[in-house]
């Protein structure tokens, strides 16, 4: 369930109910050009009471299956769902009260439950259409005068579309190759077009960010990636200075102050840094510690993932050889899983067959143990030796068998 929290109209006392009619970037526009100092209410003018229609059209994308609408909660990595729908004949629509305005993700399953895709826009009146632009552009969202202002400005340009066509175009051209120097060529011309459409949205979502048109405007486009940390901060006092933000300014606010600390606590986490002891719950309810596994085993693996991680999972049968082939010479896995909801974390371990230390204390990022290792992203793993000592970051895949081959050789 999503929070209810309320979002009060906003409008000079003297006007009339318009204000239900009116955009918050009309209002804005006007405070401007009378050019006094005020505090402006701007969280839900034209949205409070008003609702939301976000009709989707995925063509042969998805025939039968499942749409869910979620945003991000204040806890980092976290997020919460709003609405979710059933998709029958490749159409859905999902509808509501806008009960606060910000940036949300939509996401695809089949009827299977295999994920086919999301996209990102603003939750805000009147109606979103939700279509499938093809295999690389994936699903895009259009409609509403913040989602234009924020998602179609940057990619509905000739530059995006341009790169876009050129990445679409490598990408196609790389799926029929086999492994080799021609598919190695085209993989890093797909990596340059992928950087420059990241470019391209960044540039314009931080230009936004910044402009003094629309607090709102601004705030979305942060929300959407277009500032980051102490720069992100910044921005929102400045905004909260002249304008009445919705709650989803707060929870932006505490995400990037998690992450602002976590990545203080990323640069000390090296090789040759010492690991810190921890404690936390598995399925069970037993309580492991760090220095439980690191007495009995020469190395350990702490491995950071979560249910939703795809690569995370992905990893797993990289992590079951490590222990087939290294586990009964001193290597053993400590997981702890950054996941909120226990269900979603106990189903994820009985269906990847987890058999290593498996914890979790459903606290998401805002957990003290990712920050003790200075977690920002996952897929995320470090490991130690008997000592605790740090030999190796983001081990994983070839990697880390190897290394493991050179710390514990076969000594038949």
């Amino acid at each position: 369930m999503t929070n209810k929290a309320s979002l009060a109209g906003a409008s000079r006392p003297a006007c009339p109910p318009r204000a239900d009619t009116r955009s918050a970037a009309t209002l804005w526009a006007g405070i401007r050009r009378i050019g006094r100092p005020v505090l402006v209410v701007l969280a839900a003018a034209g949205a409070a009471g008003a609702d939301y229609s976000i009709v989707g059209s995925l063509g042969e994308l998805v025939e039968e299956g499942e749409v869910v609408l979620s945003r991000s909660t204040a806890v980092l990595g976290s997020s919460t769902e709003v609405a979710r729908g059933t998709i029958t004949g490749g159409e859905f629509q999902l509808s509501g009260e806008v009960v606060d305005m910000g940036r949300v993700s939509l996401s695809v399953k089949d009827a299977e439950g295999n994920s086919k895709g999301s996209t990102q826009f603003i939750l805000e009146p009147g109606e979103i259409r939700i279509s499938h632009a093809g295999r690389v552009a994936g699903l895009i969202a259009d409609g509403g005068h913040y989602t234009a202002r924020v998602v179609s400005v940057w990619r509905d340009t000739e530059e995006y579309q341009g790169v876009l066509s050129e990445y679409s175009a490598v990408m196609d051209a790389k799926r029929d190759l086999e492994e080799g120097p021609e598919r190695d060529a085209l993989m890093e011309e797909a990596v340059r077009f992928y950087n420059e459409l990241t470019r391209i949205r960044r540039d314009a979502l931080r230009e936004i960010a910044l402009s003094d048109d629309d607090p709102l405007a601004s705030l979305f486009a942060i929300e959407m990636g277009g500032l980051s940390r102490a720069e992100a901060i910044d921005r929102l006092d400045q905004l909260e200075a002249v304008a009445e933000l919705p709650k989803a300014a707060d929870a932006l606010r505490a995400r990037t102050e998690t992450g602002i600390r976590m990545a203080e606590t990323a640069q000390t986490i090296k090789v040759g840094s010492q690991a810190k002891n921890f404690a936390a719950p598995g399925l069970n309810g037993q309580t492991y510690t760090l220095e439980d596994s690191l007495a009995s085993n020469k190395f350990v693996l702490i491995e950071f993932w979560a249910s939703w991680c795809g690569p995370c999972r992905a990893e797993v049968p990289t992590l079951k050889t490590a222990l087939e082939q290294y586990g009964d010479r001193g290597f053993d896995i400590f997981a702890f899983s950054l996941d909120d909801n226990r269900e979603d974390w106990e189903v994820a371990s009985e269906e990847d067959d987890i058999t290593w230390v498996n914890t979790c204390d459903l606290k998401a990022y805002d957990s003290p143990v990712p920050a003790l290792f200075g977690v920002l992203a996952i897929p995320m793993n470090v490991i130690v030796d008997a000592d605790g000592t740090i030999l190796g970051k983001y081990v994983r895949g070839e990697r880390l068998l190897t290394m493991l081959g050179e710390l514990l050789p076969d000594q038949s």
